[in-house]
């Protein structure tokens, strides 16, 4: 798979950023995006994304797992918008 994330994700990542408890630092960016990727990518093929899927994905994409959950319902709020 191609390691180059589109910029789409880091567009995703803009708006989390506005709306996440906990702010984003620069480093953070592509990690986050590349955890959006995945995650997007997932729900696109209609798999079901399980706490360890997410957690899995979150090591792979090298974020805090912490932000996990906030991202699960930033997805829910932006997926019904």
């Amino acid at each position: 798979m191609n390691n180059e994330v589109p910029l789409k994700y880091f567009d995703i990542v803009d708006e989390y950023t506005t709306e996440s408890a906990q702010p984003v630092s620069e480093s953070e960016r592509e990690p986050l995006a590349r955890y959006f990727q995945l995650l997007i990518t997932s729900l696109t093929n209609n798999e079901e994304i399980s706490e360890e899927a997410q957690q899995e994905m979150a090591r792979e994409a090298g974020i805090n797992e912490q932000r996990i959950d906030e991202i699960a319902t930033f997805l829910n709020q932006w997926g019904n918008e």
